[in-house]
């Protein structure tokens, strides 16, 4: 019913009842419609959101990714470096090659990462597929460094033991003086007669400073017929060596000596024509010519 404000008439509009229903059906689809429409609308607003997550976490993860392959590149290179350094260590301590038969790659997929320079804009099976390659490459990388490690460890070794007889190798004269009788056949000085002399006999003046010529223990201190005041050190390696006519000793039996250490000074005891030492050199008991240990020799 309409009542008009200007009029008396009264006008009257009668709706179906079907039309009623219609109307009320057509509003309720038309807000189903729009619920259903604003429902996408968040729906692709927050799938969206999530893609963008993922593709900045996948641009951090390549990016990460890319500075381990370069991480991985450079402990390549330092190791190619040490292998080389290790195969000259070898050669120098006369231990053989650095080369071994499967020294190549161990493992057939690890190639070097190539074809991506930069994998932030990598898909996930790229990037996945390089972790695979990384992975690897780092096993072969541990293989290697454990078989450089057993290397050096050898060379080690070994210069360890050649440092210690170097050490204990007699390598400087005793004393600085004269060469008044060399090793092997000579004039005895009291028999007159040709006999072999058993070391070097080195004349200087009384008093002077003995040093020893090598690392190593002394052995023995104390008098001796015809070598008066005598001392003998062990040097290891079956080296000793043995030292005459001194006044008097720096050092007692049982004392570890260094190469250079004074042990004794020269004297005129035992049987002696005048102040020099008596220098002997034994390898496994065997009396040997000293000047072949002499590095810096003066006497020639």
């Amino acid at each position: 019913m309409f009542v008009p404000q200007d009029s008396k008439r009264v006008f009257k509009i009668t709706i179906p009842f079907y039309a009623a229903i219609a109307s009320l059906a057509g509003l309720c689809v038309i807000l189903i419609f729009v619920c259903y429409v604003l429902f996408n609308y968040f729906y692709v607003m927050t799938e969206f959101s999530s893609i963008d997550d993922i593709q900045a976490r996948n641009k951090k993860l390549g990016k990460q990714l890319f500075s381990y392959k370069t991480r991985i590149d450079d402990v390549e290179n330092s190791l190619e470096r040490l292998k080389t350094l290790t195969t000259k260590l070898k050669i120098i301590s006369n231990l053989g090659s650095a080369e071994r038969g499967v020294d190549s790659e161990l493992y057939s997929d690890a190639d070097i990462i190539e074809g991506i320079d930069d994998f932030s804009m990598s898909t996930d099976a790229e990037i996945d597929d390089e972790f695979r390659k990384m992975q690897t490459k780092l096993k072969d990388i541990e293989y290697r460094m454990a078989y450089q490690e057993e290397d050096l460890t050898k060379i080690g070794e070994y210069l360890s033991e050649q440092s210690a007889l170097l050490a204990a190798t007699p390598s400087i004269v005793p004393v600085k003086g004269w060469v008044t009788s060399s090793f092997g056949s000579r004039l005895d000085p009291f028999t007159r007669r040709i006999e072999r002399h058993e070391g070097l006999d080195i004349s200087t003046r009384p008093g002077t400073p003995v040093v020893a010529p090598a690392d190593g223990v002394v052995t023995f201190a104390g008098s001796k017929p015809g070598y008066g005041l005598m001392l003998t050190i062990d040097h290891g390696y079956g080296i000793t060596t043995v030292y005459g006519h001194n006044s008097r000793f720096f050092v007692a039996q049982g004392t570890k000596v260094k190469r250079g250490m004074p042990i004794s000074a020269v004297g005129n005891t035992g049987k002696s024509t005048g102040p020099h030492l008596h220098y002997e050199v034994k390898v496994n008991g065997i009396q040997v010519d000293p000047r072949k240990f002499i590095l810096d020799n003066p006497w020639e």
